[in-house]
């Protein structure tokens, strides 16, 4: 029996959805139009539409946006990783 080796690319997502969206993009937009379930909650319209604004942008950010070649969700846990962590400062004399 042959055995081959199979190709495969860790660095990058596999698009499932018709070929151009991943899982994770496909939560993320899922995510965003459940957002809009906060039209029927009883505030002002105001605080509706900035609270929706804000929240989708942020989802859609996580969704598409790339810096580098890192993407959003993973840059900004990391970033709150290092904001949450626990820092040592040490105070020396001149």
């Amino acid at each position: 029996m042959r055995v081959f080796k199979v190709p495969f690319d860790i660095k990058r997502e596999e698009k499932i959805f018709g070929g151009y969206l991943s899982l994770r993009q496909v939560t993320y937009l899922m995510l965003t139009t459940s957002t809009f379930s906060i039209i029927a909650t009883p505030l002002i319209i105001y605080f509706k539409i900035a609270f929706i604004t804000v929240i989708s942008s942020f989802l859609l950010l996580c969704s598409f946006l790339k810096i580098g070649e890192q993407n959003f969700d993973k840059f900004f846990f990391y970033a709150l990783k290092y904001l949450m962590r626990n820092k040592k400062f040490v105070y020396e004399r001149c």
